[in-house]
């Protein structure tokens, strides 16, 4: 118990810093769109851009209408978005502020919730065209809808172990950074995104297999039929529990060698 007492007081002394990763996340979007026309906008009109051509390209393969299509791809593509990217940004987030690491004495953790931050500034943005998408959806919003609320809760606990877990051992092993890459693009095509499980049975196991799918059922299922997916939750629930242990684990092991690997 002992061993974790440092790590949980990096960890405390971290969420108390809440203006310096803010701030920093909010420099690191500045500088992404520094000198461009449209600014932020560019992350709303680039997503809004994507949906529609999948919709073109992939709506006559379902046999679901186009309002119900539309409305499905948006907010599946929409979770999918922030899932690729926050782990995509858990891998990178410690090698991205070498400098940092190297020269303040500054507890890593904050690192982590800057990446956190970053990409909830980003979803924010994207939350309101899902949410505006729900305009033409077929079936009426009900009381259920709300569930969304503590869904998206989950996956902001999901992004704290990822990042702990992802953030060390890429920057131990580099190779690994790739790996997750590279398994995304796998992952992205197993993932009920583009078509619909009811449509293809072979389809449907291979997304009940699928974790991410499951993180996609906790909010989009509740906001376009009305249903709360108990199994999903479940499932979520469950891999957070582990998650959580997993990365005070990595994080309590890692954190002494950490400047040394970057």
């Amino acid at each position: 118990m002992r061993s974790f007492a440092p790590p949980l007081k990096d960890w405390s002394r971290s969420f108390s810093l809440h203006g310096l990763w803010v701030n920093l996340a909010l420099e690191d979007l500045r500088d992404r769109y520094r000198r461009t026309v449209l600014g932020l906008t560019w992350i709303v009109f680039s997503f809004a851009l994507f949906v529609g051509v999948k919709m073109f390209v992939f709506g006559p393969l379902n046999a679901a209408s186009v309002s119900e299509f539309g409305v499905y791809v948006t907010l599946g593509f929409g979770l999918w978005t922030y899932i690729n990217a926050m782990v995509t940004d858990a891998c990178t987030a410690y090698m991205h502020s070498r400098a940092w690491i190297l020269g303040t004495s500054t507890p890593y953790p904050v690192y982590l919730l800057q990446a956190i931050a970053r990409n909830w500034m980003i979803f924010g943005m994207i939350l309101l065209v899902m949410a505006a998408s729900l305009y033409w959806n077929p079936k009426p919003i009900t009381m259920n809808a709300l569930w969304a609320l503590p869904a998206l809760a989950m996956y902001l606990v999901s992004s704290v172990w990822v990042s702990a877990i992802l953030a060390p051992l890429c920057a131990r092993w580099r190779d690994l950074y790739q790996t997750v890459q590279t398994g995304l693009r796998l992952v992205f095509f197993a993932t009920p995104i583009l078509w619909m499980p009811r449509n293809f049975d072979r389809l449907a196991t291979i997304a009940e297999l699928n974790p991410i799918s499951h993180f996609i059922a906790i909010v989009r299922d509740p906001l376009m039929y009305g249903r709360v997916p108990v199994d999903s939750w479940t499932l979520v629930l469950v891999t957070n529990a582990v998650g959580l242990l997993a990365g005070a684990v990595v994080y309590a092991s890692t954190r002494r060698r950490l400047p040394h690997w970057i």
